[in-house]
């Protein structure tokens, strides 16, 4: 069943287990639409109140951008399940020779690069929906300010668990260049998203 159809209170009994799944990754992509619902929130509260005429169209963007988001981080709620299932199915293969240990170790990577790669996209969904959270904290309805600024921290901690998710499969991977490549970008992104929680605080 995709995280999208569960009830809230299953899903939280699910994380509480000792079933690895869903586990950071997931939660970190339902924590992440969480914010993007709150900013989605606020610009709604915003449109058609009197005194925010001029960033009418600003929120109506926001409203837009901020649904299509919160939507993909459930999918990739998902996606990091089924990555991490499908890592752990691959532990489970034969090694008794050493052709299956090969095969069972390119396999492994394969599957490691997935476990970086999905919470690589939630951290680049966050870096989307960022200026968005900013947008509603600086033009939106003020009477919902508190909702902007609990935005901003959601998207935060989305970003920080999407990170820590990366770098520990990075840990594994022996393939130099991919490692390379994925520092270098999550570095660009760690970047902006802090500029931009930084930004949204502090107004």
């Amino acid at each position: 069943m995709k995280i999208s159809e569960k009830v809230l209170d299953d899903f939280i009994n699910e994380v509480a287990s000792k079933s690895p799944t869903p586990g950071g990754g997931a939660v970190g992509a339902v924590v992440g639409a969480l914010g993007a619902a709150l900013v989605e929130m606020v610009a709604s509260l915003t449109v058609g109140k009197k005194g925010y005429e001029d960033y009418e169209a600003e929120m109506e963007r926001v409203i837009s951008e901020s649904s299509y988001r919160r939507k993909r981080l459930l999918e990739i709620a998902d996606e990091d399940i089924k990555a991490f299932n499908d890592f752990m199915n691959t532990l489970k293969l034969p090694k008794d020779t050493p052709e299956k240990k090969k095969i069972r170790s390119e396999k492994l990577q394969e599957s490691l690069k997935k476990a970086c790669e999905v919470p690589y996209d939630l951290a680049r969904e966050i870096s989307k929906i960022c200026p968005l959270a900013n947008s509603v904290n600086k033009f939106g309805n003020k009477n919902a300010i508190s909702d902007a600024k609990s935005a901003i921290a959601l998207l935060d901690a989305a970003f920080k668990s999407a990170i820590a998710n990366v770098e520990i499969n990075l840990k594994s991977i022996k393939d130099e260049k991919f490692v390379s490549s994925m520092r270098e970008a999550v570095d660009g992104l760690r970047g902006n998203v802090e500029k931009c929680i930084s930004n949204g605080e502090g107004n």
